[in-house]
């Protein structure tokens, strides 16, 4: 069976959180030097991933999709459950239906939850787009893992979970998600009432009645007549003015066969039209949605592990001048600290500092003079080296900063104004010593910066600035 590209990135995810509590032992990682993509990097994950599977046997990954399907049958049990007892309670006694208060009670409710749902997709309001109805199938995926996991195959089950909600219930693809879940619900509920209701129908004899106490009988004349016009075009029966004013609790007359088969097309054109044809429309409108935010679902190559991994098994290589390498001892910590690898870079790339201060060299030896476009310090050196890159049309550049320096967003700024013109983009991180130590922390806030300024993550890059 094919396994779709989002499944792959979930069971890659899956992996991550494992390893952020565990590492495991994988012999099989396959980094041949070939020029680093995304696709390619992401196809070795998931081998790498398949490996790990199946080297340490890891049956606990399916556990969330389980219990999902479980969660998911329950919710839809109980919505059929709600559905026949909402036509039951409309059912006054055995040979009397309340039209009105069946119609509220299928449609009302149902009707404000589509607007709900309607407001909180054109407002971006996450709460409004999950509906109620959808809660309990996300709450119950969560609240079935076991809060405490002391043993290991308990503690990878708990990661594995974590990461298959986090990729199927957040971000764009969780508001489908659960939209699509409501959308189902509330179909389910309104199908089972329709079928309860035909049911009903063909086997008893129904009187048609309603009443009011504050509100005056042409309300409700009105309310039957604008809810007719598409029934009508429909092809269904409705009842006239005069059979609706006929069917006021308290008139005593009988009605015939025909007015009884009238409201009965009516309740029943209503609940199709009204109810179940636009839950249709917003389910498959969010069926599609959520397979289109599945397919633009991506994974977060900027983080930590993903930068170590891409060091293991995308070896770089290509063509121009070299960068010395790296040779800085391994540092000993909690957290594993990020070591951006040497690379090398066409011979054509342009060269531009960004406030070294007077603790880094510039340029390095082995930075040429005529692809030095100096050192921004000020607002003029800035704008003078943005106007030499415009009209030079620089098509491949690279900006030093001190790897000892904090980010921050006027830095951002300005490296995103000297990159956003070129078409390949280098961030370089300089040291003057190769046992400089930087903190894993600052060279993550770097790759963050890299990311937003749409750095690849394989082109930050380290360099000693002597």
């Amino acid at each position: 069976m094919t396994t779709s590209t989002f499944d792959k990135r979930v069971l890659i995810e899956q992996i991550r959180y494992i390893e952020a509590q565990q590492p495991l032992a994988c012999n099989t990682e396959n980094g041949s030097p070939t020029p680093s993509k995304n696709s390619d990097f992401e196809h070795r994950l998931w081998q790498r991933a398949q490996s790990l599977v199946k080297s340490h046997d890891l049956p606990q990954l399916r556990h969330a999709a389980r219990l999902s399907r479980y969660a998911n049958t329950i919710t839809l049990i109980v919505a059929a459950i709600l559905g026949a007892m909402g036509v039951n309670y409309a059912v006054t006694n055995l040979h009397t239906i309340n039209i009105y208060w069946l119609l509220l009670v299928l449609l009302g409710f149902n009707f404000l939850s589509m607007l709900l749902w309607l407001t909180g997709i054109s407002l971006n309001i996450k709460g409004l787009t999950t509906s109620m109805l959808a809660r309990p199938g996300s709450w119950l995926v969560t609240h079935f893992k076991r809060p405490k996991a002391t043993h290991k195959r308990n503690k990878i089950r708990t990661q594995a979970d974590r990461a298959w909600l986090a990729c199927h219930f957040s971000g764009a693809v969780g508001k489908w998600q659960l939209s699509k879940i409501s959308h189902q619900l509330w179909l389910v509920y309104l199908a089972t009432g329709l079928v309860v209701l035909v049911i009903l129908l063909m086997v008893r004899q129904y009187d048609f009645v309603w009443g009011t106490t504050l509100l005056s009988d042409t309300a409700f004349v009105n309310l039957t007549a604008a809810l007719s016009v598409p029934l009508e075009a429909l092809g269904f029966a409705t009842p006239s003015a005069n059979q609706v004013m006929e069917t006021r609790i308290g008139m005593a007359q009988t009605l015939t066969i025909e007015h009884r088969s009238q409201w009965a097309q009516f309740l029943l054109g209503a609940l199709l039209c009204f109810g179940l044809f636009p839950r249709i429309l917003l389910w498959i409108w969010s069926a599609l949605m959520t397979t289109h935010a599945r397919r633009r679902f991506r994974l977060d190559y900027y983080l930590p592990y993903y930068i170590r991994l891409h060091q293991q098994l995308m070896p770089l290589a290509s063509q121009g001048q070299i960068i010395d390498a790296d040779t800085a001892p391994p540092s000993i910590s909690e957290t594993p600290v990020l070591t951006p690898v040497p690379h090398v870079l066409p011979d054509k790339t342009q060269w531009v500092a960004v406030e070294l201060g007077n603790n880094v060299n510039w340029p390095p030896a082995s930075v040429k003079a005529n692809n030095n476009l100096g050192q921004v310090v000020d607002s003029d050196s800035l704008a003078s080296i943005v106007q030499r890159l415009q009209s030079n049309h620089c098509p491949v550049i690279a900006v030093a900063v001190s790897s000892a320096r904090p980010t921050d967003r006027g830095v951002q700024r300005v490296i995103a104004s000297l990159m956003s013109n070129c078409e390949q983009r280098w961030l370089v991180l300089l040291h003057n010593h190769e046992n400089e130590a930087v903190s894993s922390t600052r060279l993550a806030a770097w790759y963050r910066l890299a990311e937003a300024c749409k750095v690849p993550v394989d082109h930050v890059i380290s360099m000693n600035s002597a």
